[in-house]
């Protein structure tokens, strides 16, 4: 059989991909070399407990909302549950010196009237402010499907103006623009690095509403891979893709499988790491300079992630996220480094079945691939020693200042697993171990859908945004560029 396009990369972006073709006629196969698809979002279990590793919540899942409309058109709305969080504290922000709190309620209005409140001298700007970021998604093609393709002028998506820029154009308060810059945790890249329209595109979904999913990213996988078995498509799961073949005048002939295997195509859509896509383009088929730009992406910060246990679970994470960290950043810069960082305490996934399966809370602490890259050697399947000590000495750091900080989120529980910027690496495919992968920064260039390669494609976060939303919306770019921009955002609107 020849498919009409094959999709290297099971994640949400390729299983989306995946659905949006089919869906309009297309033979479809999918090509994931781990054993289950969309492995980064299923989570693990250790010990019978169930952990999620990396989707922990979701903005615009409201009723109407972008992910729930993309939801419906993909069919994954009947297949999975959602779970508002606390509409009026989605999330909480705690000051690390002084204890007070900041709760965030959903829908902008509540949201305006909150901001007031606090800082009632800064009224005017904060209703000016959610009014610019409301209006630069708007402008957002497939964020806002009744935005019109080239409304929204991509240079701003590299030379800005960055997060940091429109706040000082609205916000004098820097307590308030800490607040406002809280959710840059969301996509990993600093208010000064972060374009305010990839910034208004992660963060204002969230400010409308937020949401959980029974089951947490497990029940998300399994949602997809239903999906994926009722249309039809092959799933060719526990196989990798090596390189695609091409025909003597340059057309695309198929995928290549490491283990001989050829699956003919016409096209194909890529949606792992742009720089392990280099390694599937045949030499010579891409100009040194794409090469270059690529190899060259910079990546978002990686991480340092704590997965917790103990019943019963915290009350706090109930229906709300906690955020630790220091509204005063002149107090924050004296201490040690890793007790100044923001650290981000997310709730358990409540699974369905969670009389039978329990599940545990997470607490994610940003850090840099630097900081364990000269301990990433291995001695067979093991670890150096020196790794070992230094995961061992961060995670009791972590511990002992949630305790200091937060001690309802350590109270009664134990340790039960450390992630580190090594573990993402080896996990998540990114050569840094970046928990977004490839970042969205003023200044880089990321790649766009077409590559040069004829009937080439790519997707994934890189191309569009961070996260489960951005992952899907760059599905439906990469469509869009495949099948006309305006077919598909009718076919989203009916």
């Amino acid at each position: 059989m020849i498919f009409d396009t094959v999709i290297i990369g099971s994640g949400v972006s390729g299983l989306t991909t995946a659905l949006i073709l089919s869906r309009l006629g297309r033979r479809v196969a999918v090509v994931e070399k781990s054993e289950k698809a969309a492995p980064l979002v299923r989570g693990f279990n250790r010990g019978g407990i169930y952990f999620d590793s990396a989707f922990h919540y979701a903005g615009g899942l409201g009723d109407g909302e972008i992910l729930d409309l993309y939801f419906r058109y993909l069919g994954i709305d009947r297949l999975v549950h959602k779970v508002p969080l606390d509409r009026c504290k989605f999330d909480i922000f705690r000051d690390s010196e002084s204890g007070r709190e900041f709760c965030f309620p959903s829908g902008i209005a509540a949201l305006q009237e909150a901001l007031c409140r606090i800082f009632p001298r800064e009224a005017r700007g904060i209703g000016s402010y959610l009014a610019h970021l409301e209006a630069v998604f708007r402008r957002l093609p497939y964020l806002n499907p009744e935005a019109v393709e080239g409304t929204s002028n991509m240079v701003e998506a590299v030379q800005g103006p960055s997060l940091d820029e429109v706040l000082r154009r609205f916000i004098r308060d820097p307590g308030l623009c800490h607040l406002l810059s809280l959710h840059t945790l969301l996509h990993g890249v600093s208010p000064q690095e972060i374009p305010f329209s990839i910034h208004a595109g992660v963060a204002f979904p969230f400010y409308r509403s937020a949401h959980r999913i029974a089951g947490g990213g497990r029940a998300l996988a399994e949602a997809f891979v239903s999906r994926i078995h009722s249309a039809g498509i092959p799933l060719i799961q526990g196989r990798s893709a090596k390189g695609m073949s091409f025909s003597s005048a340059g057309h695309l002939k198929g995928v290549e499988l490491a283990d001989g295997e050829s699956i003919a195509c016409r096209e194909c859509v890529v949606t792992i790491h742009p720089r392990r896509f280099l390694d599937l383009a045949p030499e010579g088929a891409l100009r040194p300079a794409y090469r270059k730009r690529l190899m060259g992406l910079e990546e978002t910060f990686s991480g340092c992630i704590l997965f917790l246990h103990g019943q019963p679970p915290p009350q706090i994470l109930t229906g709300s996220n906690l955020y630790l960290g220091f509204s005063r950043q002149g107090l924050a810069e004296k201490l040690p480094e890793w007790e100044r960082r923001l650290l981000f305490v997310a709730g358990g996934a409540s699974p369905p079945d969670s009389v039978k399966t329990d599940h545990g809370w997470s607490v994610i602490c940003p850090a840099s691939w630097l900081e364990m890259a000269d301990k990433s050697g291995r001695a067979g399947n093991f670890r150096a020693e020196s790794y070992r000590a230094a995961k061992e000495e961060v995670s009791q750091r972590i511990f002992q200042r949630l305790a200091r900080e937060a001690p309802e989120i350590v109270e009664g529980a134990r340790l039960v697993e450390v992630a580190t910027p090594l573990t993402l690496r080896d996990y998540c495919g990114g050569p840094e171990g970046g928990i977004y992968g490839v970042r969205h920064a003023l200044g880089q260039y990321n790649p766009q859908a077409a590559t040069r390669i004829p009937h080439v494609y790519l997707s994934g976060q890189a191309t569009a945004a961070p996260g489960i939303l951005g992952a899907m919306v760059s599905a439906f770019l990469t469509c869009g560029h495949i099948l006309g921009h305006d077919r598909l955002r009718r076919e989203i609107m009916i």
